[in-house]
């Protein structure tokens, strides 16, 4: 096994706090998530590493506020001694609010959101993992001057931050 290998399909659950530092803080979600492996593209190459593995997921919040479902690419560096780091940069849709959101909820001012974030973790074995993830989700107004009128919505960009843990298990 090379130092470039990273698990083919993987399957995740996670346990998040969720809207840390913003409107709906103090809430959780429930994060699974499937990982598909890496297309089949310089097998022995060091730019290997360049090469995203797709995944997709949701962040289900249990109290009610806004959850979502995203897809996009990861990107798994393995490190010495079974730990490894990731980032990933997908799109997500939510059901929250975009616009004149109420007390306690997010005004995200678009439907299609960015996800964005990173985990670091420790494989136990060739199969189980676990890592802790911190990922933040918003419509990338105030990074790329995104607007949402002609879809109907305003431009807030109050988005939302998570914080949480995780296992996977490789097959």
């Amino acid at each position: 096994m090379s130092s470039f290998d990273v698990p083919g399909f993987e399957a995740r659950l996670g346990a998040f706090l969720h809207g840390v530092g913003g409107a709906e803080k103090g809430t959780y979600d429930l994060n699974p998530e499937l990982i598909f492996p890496k297309l089949p593209f310089g097998e022995d190459r060091w730019w290997r590493l360049l090469i995203p593995r797709p995944h997709l997921g949701g962040l289900i919040n249990l109290e009610g506020r806004t959850s979502s479902g995203y897809a996009g690419a990861l990107w798994t560096v393995p490190f010495r001694h079974r730990l490894f780091g990731e980032l990933f940069f997908d799109g997500a849709l939510h059901d929250g609010y975009t616009n004149d959101a109420p007390a306690g909820r997010s005004d995200l001012g678009c439907a299609i959101l960015f996800h964005v974030g990173g985990s670091f973790g420790y494989r136990f074995t060739e199969h189980w993992s676990w890592m802790v993830t911190v990922d933040h989700e918003s419509n990338g107004h105030s990074v790329f001057g995104i607007a949402c009128e002609g879809l109907g919505a305003q431009t807030h960009n109050q988005g939302f931050n998570d914080y949480g843990t995780r296992i996977g298990y490789s097959f």
